[in-house]
Order: structure tokens, then sequence, then C-alpha cells
């Protein structure tokens, strides 16, 4: 693998040569990459692999005449070729009115904890250690489970970026994780799938936990219980509230959709939009995050932005491009696609605001709801309005303060906007989850549907 600093050479070299032949802005990015993953199949170490990858993507504009290429060929003869590709398909495109400029430098904050050495050294036979003592903790921590999927791995990335407007900046990461999916026979069926992961900067793995997490739920789900429908408590684990946060409101906290007229929330900075007692933030700066880093994809420093504080929309989301249009600053949210080099906004950590009581106590509070650890179908969901209609898959029926069992074919239904005004408490301990940093949250008067 390149360094840094060879990685920054290459980008920096491929602006010269897009300048000098013509292109009135260029920006070229570099990610390269090693990984390293043992799996699991129906309970056994099935592989093992390593891969190692440096991708370069170009875009330059002639005028406002975008081009974009890419080479996974770290040369400048490579970079070379790819100034030429994406020269030529600029001039074959159309103008952007819209276009405006690439990002200006600016000044990067030192994040600490982003890079670990003992993750440089890990080989694979760690890895392969690693899994097989997971598989063979799950089965031994509940009769009947099967570690269905998961594995180990870990990952090196570094990346450069650099453009005509003088920006350059280069980072290296380093990340670990254990992953592990099981199911239990239940007499002529299986439990749903349960899921649990743990990942991190460096080899701290917390094994113990990934699998208790798994082999309790998969005890609840063997006990099938009826329910009934109607509207109640649900508490929901920050595993299904981030992805239906995510096709439903982040969706419209985007800059471009807002520029497009796609938000319901366009007008309603500053508006009360959600319980008072949520906090919702990108904070692409917070040392756990999975997400953190230097600078965005197109060298824009990360930044802590307030996207509902006390449930008051403070922020959208912003990429320089649609930053420039509307005249703001870009939130540091751009992630691109390298084999297309095109942009898009993107939430970096979702960090939700901590309560004051663990999740065990607001449990035994609870007369009659329902806790929902995973949900099926929020990409269905109505980005625009906020409507979904979801599956929660494992979802536990809680009876008096207790968890009953498992529930099957368990349905939530809704607006996002409403769901966000019914939130009454969130737990005090966070969970540390790949884009997501959040406790459990509690909503009243959830519309839920059940098989009769």
């Amino acid at each position: 693998m390149k360094t840094e600093r060879e990685l920054m050479d290459l980008c920096q070299y491929a602006v010269s040569v897009g300048q000098k032949r013509g292109a009135n802005a260029i920006e070229v990015q570099c990610d390269s990459r090693i990984d390293l993953d043992a799996g699991i199949e129906l309970g056994e170490v099935n592989s093992v692999s390593r891969s190692v990858g440096t991708e370069f993507a170009v875009r330059l504009y002639l005028g406002k005449r975008m081009g974009s290429a890419f080479t996974n060929i770290p040369t400048r003869e490579a970079l070379d070729e790819g100034v030429s590709m994406a020269l030529s398909a600029a001039k074959a495109t159309t103008e952007d009115k819209d276009w405006q400029r690439l990002p200006e430098p600016r000044t990067y904050k030192e994040i600490p904890g982003l890079w670990e050495e003992a993750v440089i050294k890990c080989e694979p036979d760690k890895v392969v250690r690693l899994t097989a003592d997971m598989v063979k903790k799950a089965a031994a921590a509940e009769e009947g489970l099967i570690a269905a999927y998961g594995g180990s791995g870990t990952s090196i990335h570094v990346m450069a970026y650099a453009n005509s407007s003088g920006t350059a900046v280069a980072q290296k990461l380093t990340s670990a994780y254990l992953f592990l999916a099981g199911v239990a026979p239940t007499g002529a069926s299986m439990t749903p799938l349960v899921q649990s992961y743990d990942v991190k900067r460096g080899l701290q793995l917390d094994m113990d936990r990934v699998v208790d997490e798994v082999a309790s739920n998969i005890r609840l789900c063997k006990k099938k219980v009826k329910a009934n429908s109607g509207k109640f408590s649900v508490i929901l684990h920050p595993q299904a509230y981030s992805e239906l946060l995510q096709y439903t409101l982040l969706m419209s906290v985007r800059g471009d959709n807002v520029a497009r007229g796609k938000s319901k929330i366009a007008d309603k900075i500053g508006d009360t939009i959600a319980s008072p007692i949520l906090t919702i933030t990108d904070d692409g700066t917070t040392p756990k995050g999975m997400h953190t880093s230097v600078a965005d994809d197109e060298g824009v420093p990360r930044q802590r932005t307030p996207i509902i504080e006390k449930g008051v929309l403070r922020s959208f989301l912003w990429d320089t491009y649609w930053g420039n249009k509307m005249g703001v600053k870009s939130t540091g949210n751009a992630k691109r696609n390298m084999r297309q080099g095109l942009l898009e906004i993107a939430t970096s950590n979702l960090v939700v605001g901590l309560g004051k009581r663990d999740i065990a106590e607001i449990i035994s509070g609870v007369k009659q709801g329902y806790l929902v650890r995973n949900l099926q179908g929020a990409h269905s969901s109505n980005p625009e309005s906020g409507d979904f209609s979801i599956v929660g898959n494992p979802a536990f029926l809680i009876e008096n303060g207790e968890l009953k069992g498992a529930v099957d074919g368990l349905m939530l239904a809704g607006n996002i906007y409403e769901l966000l005004k019914n939130a009454v408490e969130t737990a005090k301990t966070p969970h540390y989850l790949e884009g997501t940093i959040g406790p459990e949250v509690v909503f009243k008067d959830v519309q839920v549907v059940v098989k009769e």
C-alpha cells in the first residue's frame, strides 16, 4: 500500500495535468484499502480473504461542462489517461449553469484515535481464530443457536484529495469488526434472524457482548406470543430507528432535496418538528464514530451539525455544489461514488441524545407495548411525505414490565414526523453502531398491526 504522501503526490500530479490541458477546475480523490475478512456460513468458518485495491476518481470542468473518469492503477501514466478521458467526457456534455466552484482550502482539526497500529499487524490466522471462537461461544450460549452467517475482519484505509483551488488533505483510518447473525429451531420452524456486531478502530472487540445479544434475543424468540393490534408504546433499538430515519427524515434534511423542493420540512428551520426530548446531530468529528474522518470526500473539514435540537429543526446537510447554489456553506457531508466520480450528500455519524434511565428500568415501567430491534421494508417508505409501513423483526411483546416473547409479523405504520413528536424518552446508554451512536428511544401511540 502506498503512503498518504505518495497518494497525495499522484492526486496533485493529475490536478496539474488537468490544468495544463485546459480544465478550469479539477479535483482528484484517491481511496486505497486493504481488507481482511473471515466469514461464517451455517455454523462454520468457511472463508478467509484479503483484498487490496486503490481507486482514483477524477472530476473536472471545462467552463461549466463536467467530465469524470476512474482508474484503479496508481501510476502517473494511468492518471494521464484518466484526465484525458474526463476531458473527453466534459466536451461531450452540456453546461451545468448552477455549478460555481470547487472547495477552497480550509483548516483541518486533528481527530485522535482514527489509526491503530495493531490493525496493521493483524494476520489472517488471527481473524480466523476470532471468528471460530465466536461460533463456538454462540453455540454454547443458547441451545440450538446456529451462527447462520457473520465473521470478523479488519480494514486499512488511506485517502488523499487535491483540487485546483489549492485544497489538499490526506488521512488514514483503521477499523475492525465482529458480526454475528444467528437463528435457532423452534419446533417445526426457525426463529427470526437475530444480528449483533461490534466495530471499532482497533482490535478491542467485545465478543462476549455480541454473542450475549444474539443468544438472549434468540432465547426470547423461542417464546412465541400472541399480541394485539392498536396504538401502543414502542421502543425502537437504534438498529431499527436509524434505518427508518435514513429513508425518511434524513432524506428531507439533505440539501439537494431541500433545493429541489422534495423536502417536506424545507421551510421549517427554527420550527418544532419533534418531541423536546429528541436531539439528533450529524457529527463527523466524534472519535468513537465509525464514519468519522478529518474531511469529507471533497476535502471539506468534517464538523458537528445539529439537525434537531430539543425537538427544533436547526440545520440541513450540504455539500459544496448545493451549498453554493443555495448560498450556504458545506457542512462536510459529501460522499463520492468513486467509479462515477459523482457526489451525493450523506450523513456521517448520526448521534442521538441520551436520557436518564437505563433500558431495563424503562421496560419495567411499560404496561403493554413492544420492543423492536430490527426493521424490514424501511426502504419502501415515502421520503417526501415521511409515511412508512414496516415490519419489526425481531419484535418482542412487553407486558407488565416484562419481555414476554417474540411476535411474528408485527407491522408499524405511520408518519415519521408524527412518530418524532411522540418520542417520550431515550435510554441513558448509547449503542455504537457503524453510522449511528444512540440509545433506545420510546415512542407513544404507535400504530401496531399484528396477525390475530
